[in-house]
């Protein structure tokens, strides 16, 4: 077989992804191993937003307090936010009005202070616990190419750090996976048919590739399949050509095994395309209006991408929460992944930055009103869904400016969760030290705000995974192969609590 015809069917086969409501179909995308339904048998989904090119947090989350915004303003001459343009916010137990948020932020403010939002504060990737004499000196083990973007891009997308320091199972040897879809390794079982648990519609790819189970791959417009053209005619023409191009394999297996793959892609597809419709057609006239309403930018912006995505991933989990009685899905774990990119900001930072964050609050306040619209729906049953929505990033960036008033590569950010079940109006983890002028600061790994993370990937993502229903210690291990040795060492080393815990509290607990 030519190159061209294997790349063509990698491509398509990939592009189509995967869907069966029959338990008798085959299980080509691998079996896995049972979790738990956690404390919650109806549908739950979390949604993975990644900012790609490395957030600059420094200026979504700043402290209003006189030493620490001194401390941010020296750094900042030029890109600094001043005190009275900031969005006050009173995290729980902190004085009133301790942060600000980016004037763009104005909707995620509200989230917050209505407790549907909060922030992971200083997490980032890290092998084992670290303090800043382990890094100058090389005693604990770094992540590989720390500050570049596509090594770091994998790091949180895996949450393996360094490779060549974790004892991997031998399921995950020489197999390149993202804790999105190890965690969908271990979730199939509580699906009742062989649909992916992972749909990624942007992002980085790695997140969603499990060792067993693979993702649905979708264009950003929700695309799935091939594009009608104009005339049934044609359409039925082309759909017999392929089937008939995929039954020509003269014998060989591998040729076979590519055509059944793509063949049972084709039927998942159309699977998929009706449950997508009968699902959405279920809800209201009115409810669909309003909720498609949500996603569309306001007047005067352009190039928007990222409502376009939130507004696919609503209508795939509607149709994933829908029961199959009703037409949809019936699965009750999923998880979705979408990317914006344009957080590289070398130089110019203010106003390309400023409208990524409008982009953004815009995205993460439609997610949460529709999902709001939604739990109101008598059609998903007694339990209606829920999802929570997290976001990651390259890492962040340094808190001082550069010459091109921008900023560069940085390690430790501060992540958003927003959704119903989040623990909200709160920082969860430790705000880092902004004093750079102290050559001691325990929390800058160099003389321009470098933050050296206080909490893992890791710990970050098993909090979500947790939450959808990642079982014991073989599940952890499996999705998370390096928590059990960083948590280990946190204990045995005197790290704050924090640092000794498998997950960060910021999801509400299950009765």
């Amino acid at each position: 077989m030519g190159h061209s015809r294997r790349q063509f069917l990698r491509n398509t086969s990939l592009g189509l992804g995967a869907l069966t409501m029959s338990s008798t179909f085959p299980r080509w995308l691998g079996e896995a191993a049972a979790a738990t339904l956690s404390g919650y048998d109806g549908y739950r989904a979390t949604v993975c937003v990644f900012l790609l090119g490395g957030n600059d947090a420094n200026n979504m989350l700043i402290p209003t307090a006189t030493a620490a915004h001194a401390h941010y303003t020296a750094a900042r001459p030029t890109l600094r936010v001043p005190l009275d343009e900031l969005r006050t916010i009173n995290p729980i137990g902190m004085a009133a009005g301790a942060y600000g948020l980016h004037p763009s932020l104005e909707k995620l403010q509200a989230l917050f202070e209505a407790e549907r939002a909060a922030f992971v504060c200083n997490v980032g990737p890290l092998t084992l616990p670290m303090r800043k004499q382990d890094y100058e000196q090389g005693t604990v083990a770094r992540p590989d190419n720390l500050f570049s973007h596509a090594d770091q891009q994998d790091a949180w997308a895996s949450a393996i750090a360094n490779p060549s320091t974790v004892d991997l199972p031998p399921l995950l040897e020489n197999k390149a996976t993202g804790w999105g879809g190890r965690t969908a390794d271990r979730l199939h079982e509580l699906n009742p048919n062989d649909y992916p648990e992972v749909t990624s519609f942007g992002g980085k790819a790695l997140f969603s590739a499990g060792a067993e189970r693979q993702p649905l791959m979708v264009s950003p417009s929700g695309e799935l399949g091939l594009t009608p053209a104009q005339g049934a005619t044609f359409n039925a023409l082309r759909a017999q050509a392929l089937e008939d191009v995929m039954a020509l394999h003269d014998g060989v297996t591998l040729q076979a095994s590519y055509g059944g793959i793509f063949t049972t892609a084709q039927t998942f597809s159309a699977a998929r395309t009706a449950a997508r419709e009968v699902a959405w057609g279920a809800l209201l006239q009115d409810i669909q209006e309003e909720l498609a309403g949500y996603f569309v930018p306001p007047a005067g912006t352009s190039g928007w991408t990222l409502p376009a995505q939130l507004f696919q991933v609503v209508r795939d989990l509607v149709a994933g929460a829908m029961p199959v009685t009703s037409g949809g899905l019936g699965v009750r774990r999923q998880m979705f992944s979408v990317g914006l990119g344009g957080f590289d900001t070398h130089a110019g930072q203010d106003a390309t930055h400023t409208a990524l964050l409008s982009q953004l609050d815009f995205s993460l306040d439609a997610f949460q009103r529709a999902m709001t619209l939604l739990k109101d729906q008598g059609v998903f049953g007694p339990k209606p869904p829920q999802a929570t929505l997290f976001t990651m990033s390259d890492f962040g960036r340094t808190l001082t400016e550069n010459g091109e008033q921008g900023t560069d590569h940085g390690w430790g950010s501060h992540a958003i969760v927003v959704g119903d079940r989040v623990q909200g109006r709160r920082l969860h983890g430790t705000y880092p030290n902004l004093d750079l002028g102290n050559a001691n600061n325990p929390d800058s790994v160099d003389g321009r705000g470098r933050w050296l993370p206080s909490l893992c990937v890791d710990q970050y993502g098993f909090t979500l995974a947790s939450w959808l229903g990642l079982g014991g210690a073989a599940d952890r291990d499996h999705a998370f192969p390096n928590l059990s040795a960083y948590t280990a060492a946190a204990t045995t080393g005197g790290f704050p609590a924090a640092a000794r815990a498998n997950r960060i509290p910021f999801l509400t607990p299950d009765p």
